[in-house]
């Protein structure tokens, strides 16, 4: 399982750039916050060189990291400029990198520009003595960015920084980056049992053999269909395919939530590879760690809410 470390720049009484009473250590650390526990919640080890506003030393926070051994590294900062205000996001990587750390920079970088902020290029920044001028990527020696999200001194870009938004891209990037290892394949008793539940749940007819085929997988789209009827009054068509009105007829389905749906998720989640889930219609931990993991695979928000996206993507065979 991937370890990464995600580090707040600046903190305590540093406080980094400051412009109309925002102080760019506490953006910082809200959004290393975020992302961190986004990560975890999907199953990641976690590192933070500070959690609260405290002070930080680079060298020793680089000295943690290496000791550590994680996989990939992200600091997160806020950037400022003199005169005009710039706008938009940019990212560093080490002269060191061997790629990794170059492609994270890139795929963040292109998250946030999707949430509207100008992309402003992943590059290497070098002194004068050719090595890396950021002292967190000079110092370590895994792939590591430093993050400048957006310009703490631009009205503009303030206003489009949704700390929960930009969390949920940073890290769904890193999960596109350094993914969790795909548990195996579901073995075959496993997949009859969600065959006779489909059965006897909706008098369907399919074969109890083990195999997530094409009839198991229209079976579970013609679950969910009837239960949108069922519950919601949709009066969709029950064909077994998610189309766009049954995409049209969908709710969210959040952590917490019991019942057949849930029930449904689950078991489409099995039939993709998440084997470690039971279908038991509860949306507990291991159903939202699932969740979590299935949408930053798939390049969606990582919110762990089964929403419309989600809920296609899921059902999209």
């Amino acid at each position: 399982m991937p370890k990464i470390a995600v580090f707040a720049g600046h903190g305590g009484s540093d406080y980094g750039a400051v412009s109309g009473g925002l102080k760019e250590k506490d953006l910082n650390l809200a959004l290393s916050n975020a992302v961190s526990d986004i990560l975890r919640r999907m199953g990641y080890e976690v590192l933070n060189n500070r959690t609260t506003d405290v002070d930080r030393n680079i060298t020793r926070d680089a000295e943690l990291a290496n000791s550590q051994g994680v996989d990939a590294l992200v600091e997160i900062h806020m950037n400022s400029n003199e005169g005009t205000p710039a706008t938009g996001s940019e990212a560093f990587y080490s002269v060191k990198d061997t790629g990794k750390g170059q492609q994270l920079a890139e795929t963040i970088l292109s998250g946030l520009e999707r949430l509207g902020f100008r992309n402003r290029g992943a590059r290497v920044h070098l002194n004068a003595a050719g090595q890396d001028t950021f002292g967190i990527l000079r110092l370590t020696n895994m792939p590591a960015v430093l993050l400048e999200t957006a310009f703490i001194n631009n009205p503009q870009d303030m206003q489009k920084l949704n700390i929960q938004t930009a969390a949920e891209t940073i890290a769904a990037a890193i999960a596109r980056t350094f993914p969790i290892t795909a548990p195996p394949v579901m073995p075959q008793q496993g997949i009859r049992g969600i065959q006779n539940t489909l059965n006897t749940r909706y008098g369907f007819n399919i074969a109890a053999d083990g195999i997530a085929g094409p009839q198991t997988r229209s079976a579970l789209v013609k679950g969910f269909q009837t239960e949108l009827n069922r519950q919601f009054g949709r009066n969709l068509a029950i064909d077994g395919v998610f189309g766009p009105a049954t995409r049209a007829a969908t709710v969210n389905i959040r952590p917490g939530a019991r019942g057949n749906m849930t029930y449904l998720i689950q078991a489409a989640l099995v039939l993709r590879g998440f084997d470690n889930l039971l279908p038991d219609g509860n949306f507990g931990p291991v159903t939202e760690r699932a969740v979590r993991q299935f949408q930053a695979a798939s390049g969606l928000a990582v919110d762990g809410i089964v929403g419309p996206n989600t809920q296609n993507a899921i059902f999209s065979w």
